[in-house]
């Protein structure tokens, strides 16, 4: 992993650390309406609380547990590839990309 820009790095150490859930997450500076995407659940949610809600109630039901395979930043995109195993050994391989404007996370697609 390269040398990041300061909000690449606080995605990364939120990937690094994602057992803290939500907590862990809102350290990363996100605008007040940043949406997050999932496609293949259903879910496109929009703000901090939904995220909390939707997002990360969905993790904690599955159990499912993140490693960070690789991160890539290009211009205002950063690039995560996740291996994501739920509680049962299913294993995921997931790419998410972060759109970046001003600093902050806008919008995210977990792919």
């Amino acid at each position: 992993m390269n040398e990041l820009s300061p909000i690449a790095d606080a995605i990364r150490h939120y990937k690094l650390n994602a057992d803290g859930g939500y907590e862990e997450w809102s350290k990363v500076p996100c605008t007040h309406t940043y949406r997050m995407h999932v496609p293949s659940q259903g879910f496109d949610v929009q703000g901090a609380a939904e995220v909390e809600e939707v997002i990360f109630g969905w993790l904690s039901e599955q159990g499912a547990k993140q490693t960070l395979l690789d991160i890539v930043e290009l211009g205002d995109n950063v690039t995560c590839f996740l291996k994501i195993e739920n509680a049962d050994g299913t294993e995921i391989f997931m790419t998410e990309v972060f759109q970046i404007l001003d600093g902050a996370v806008n919008e995210i697609w977990a792919l």
